[in-house]
């Protein structure tokens, strides 16, 4: 999961102890419509998968996002 957050604070301008399962859109400023973009874009590229469009629509906080890794083969926790 550390991987993972690393990438979330970066795209997101946060410090890795802010990110947690709930964060989203609803409660992070920085999570608008562009960066929800780039979030997938840097995930992919991290983890070495590639995500539908249904898939990357379904990420609505952190926690779904590290379900999603993780079911493409990514070990979050890395």
């Amino acid at each position: 999961m550390e991987k993972l957050k690393t990438v979330f604070a970066a795209v997101l301008g946060m410090s890795v102890e802010n990110i947690h399962d709930d964060l989203s859109p609803d409660n992070c400023p920085a999570w608008d419509s562009l960066n929800a973009i780039i979030l997938i874009t840097e995930i992919e590229k991290a983890f070495g998968v590639k995500f539908t469009f249904d898939e990357a629509m379904a990420v609505k906080n952190f926690g779904d996002a590290t379900k999603l890794v993780e079911s493409k083969g990514g070990k979050s926790h890395e």
